[in-house]
């Protein structure tokens, strides 16, 4: 690499490091003028205005498509037809969560979740707490604020919402709430349509609405609150940006306007989820009643930086003769994202968790952590035991490798030579240099073999570490949250986190213990490397930086181990022994 390349790396590393401090300080601003912003998602909604037998809008469309077409159609009129009427509401309590069922729209009007703690205070994280309308309510237009009136009642643990449509069917849902550790956090709903009326009845199509989620706290990656849903086998996911304009990179020029409403059709949809960081609201159909959609809306928070999701199942239309009836049956679960409860539903769920092309080894490396933890009692020294265990795997590589790197040291004199014997002849120096690679059996990539092997398990704890709901609010020693950075102060404004520095520290001390190989312009480069993990991991969850600073500290020790050893012998492979006559 020439010195321009130099430069350009050290560029991208001044703004990397200038956008951090940049959106940490707006960020720690905004959070000092709005201390109340922890505790407005915990806070109970305002009921919606409801309407005795209100019918929604609805579009004229063919039977078998769903209702909303336009992706920047503007909301029809939310003001109710008729008067208002008092809510009902029923508590059903479980084991995990407290439900809360709503008449105004016949639904699951929040979620209490009673083993994880809202951030910043020690009330529970309470989900859909931004949404219009209740999880489970049955629309035929979503964009409607309004939400019908349903009777409420409860038998032998079943919450039963039951609605009659002026002119058309009579709406029955059953609720029946998991009681048992398997089902925790999910809900079976069954919708039944009956026909009393002497004409049939068609419906051109409805929605089933998931509810709404938003992010936890300011400082949470946009990307973190997202729709995934799944058609055919096939996965898909879009962020709340997908609702921004789309413009050309750099240029800014608008090739795409802003989204009112995002909509897609793929047909056989099984399940769709509105998820953050940790939580979902998940509704998944049965194989025999599929979706054919999937709808969604930004949902606007206290901050602009920060968006909420709200989406819905697209259902077909259907036709009911008198006396007819039609059941369609959901799983809706809204509780945390784990991967195993998620896993349990059946058909995928567990993407939601977006391991992504590592997705294999997060997988093993969380199972371990939580079993780990399952014996240790904490997070922290679970962490800490694997990377034992995943050091203690890798320590004969990078023995290995150690030893690859002082036999190259010994080389460097010959290397040197050749450098200087065919300096005007790149190709023949080039060959050259590969002869004596083999003549002396030197690899010369074998150094980097270690650094190859763990980079896909570093990457495997970053995605596992951002999304392990597990982890929040335990802690170990200063740091009070291993989902959270370490920050334990701030100066001039710029918040100080301990662990990503030590990892800085200790992987410097590292390359001061590490032989030296290859040129002096690719150790140059990898001296960058400390500053561009720090940048990587600055405002991540302390449990990535306090894996690989144990990782470096245990590198460490080896090197120490090995340093003492003899250097190894520098003989060509194919001298020929004494006493014998090549042929």
């Amino acid at each position: 690499m020439d010195r321009k390349g130099i430069i350009a790396i050290v560029l991208c590393l001044v703004v990397l490091v200038w956008w951090q401090l940049k959106t940490q300080r707006e960020m720690d601003e905004w959070r000092r003028a709005n201390p109340g912003y922890a505790t407005e998602q915990t806070q109970t909604p305002q009921p919606s205005a409801t309407t005795p037998g209100q019918t929604a809008h609805t579009a004229q469309t063919p039977r078998t498509a769903p209702l909303i077409h336009a992706e920047t159609e503007e909301p029809p009129s939310l003001t109710p037809e008729t008067p208002e009427v008092p809510e009902q509401k029923l508590v059903v309590r479980t084991e995990n969560v407290e439900y809360t069922f709503t008449s105004h729209g016949g639904g699951i009007a929040t979620a209490r979740l009673l083993n994880h703690d809202a951030p910043g205070n020690h009330d529970d994280v309470v989900l859909n707490t931004l949404s219009h309308h209740p999880i489970g309510a049955v629309m035929d237009d979503p964009v409607i604020r309004g939400n019908s009136a349903y009777e409420l009642s409860e038998k032998e643990g079943k919450v039963i919402a039951t609605r009659r449509v002026p002119n058309g069917p009579l709406i029955t849902k059953t609720f029946t709430p998991g009681t048992d550790e398997k089902t925790s956090y999910t809900v079976d709903l069954e919708v039944t349509f009956s026909n009393p009326n002497p004409q049939p009845v068609e419906k051109a199509g409805y929605y089933l609405y998931t509810g709404a989620i938003g992010p936890l706290h300011p400082k949470e990656l946009a990307y973190y609150t997202g729709l995934d849903w799944s058609a055919a086998g096939e996965i898909e996911r879009v962020d709340a940006n997908v609702f921004d304009a789309k413009r050309i990179p750099v240029l800014g020029i608008e090739r795409a306007p802003a989204r009112t409403y995002y909509l897609e059709t793929p047909g056989n949809l099984l399940w769709a989820g509105i998820k953050n960081q940790y939580f979902t609201n998940l509704i998944t159909a049965a194989e025999e009643n599929p979706a054919l959609g999937v709808w969604a809306e930004r949902v606007a928070m206290e901050t602009p930086e920060n968006h909420g999701l709200a989406a819905a199942l697209a259902m077909p239309s259907f036709k009911l003769g008198n006396g007819e009836t039609l059941t369609q049956k959901f799983t809706l679960y809204v509780g945390p994202k784990e991967y195993q409860r998620l896993a349990r539903l059946g058909e995928n769920q567990a993407e939601l968790m977006n391991f992504g092309i590592f997705k294999l080894i997060c997988i093993v490396l969380l199972n371990a952590m939580n079993w780990l933890e399952g014996y240790l009692g904490s997070y922290a020294l679970a962490i800490i035991v694997l990377t034992f265990i995943v050091r203690g795997a890798l320590w004969p590589v990078q023995g290995k490798a150690t030893s690859s790197m002082k036999r190259m040291q010994l080389l460097q004199p010959k290397m040197a030579e050749m450098k200087e014997k065919f300096k005007d002849d790149p190709a023949r120096m080039n060959q050259e240099m590969m002869k004596l690679y083999k003549d002396y059996g030197v690899n010369p990539f074998a150094g980097c073999l270690p650094m190859l092997i763990q980079i896909p398990i570093f990457f495997g704890f970053y995605s596992m570490l951002g999304t392990a709901v597990e982890l929040r609010h335990s802690s170990f020693l200063w740091v009070n949250d291993l989902s959270l950075p370490d920050t334990i102060g701030h100066l001039l404004g710029f918040p100080i986190n301990i662990l990503p520095l030590m990892m800085a520290g200790t992987m410097v001390w590292q390359m001061q213990l590490t032989p030296r190989s290859g040129d002096a312009m690719q150790q140059r480069i990898f001296m960058f490397m400390p500053l561009m993990f720090v940048v990587f991991t600055y405002n991540f969850a302390s449990a990535l930086a306090l894996y690989y600073t144990v990782q470096n500290i245990l590198s460490i020790l080896q090197l120490y181990v090995t340093r003492n050893e003899p250097m190894p012998e520098l003989v060509k492979k194919n001298t020929p022994k004494p006493g014998r006559k090549r042929k």
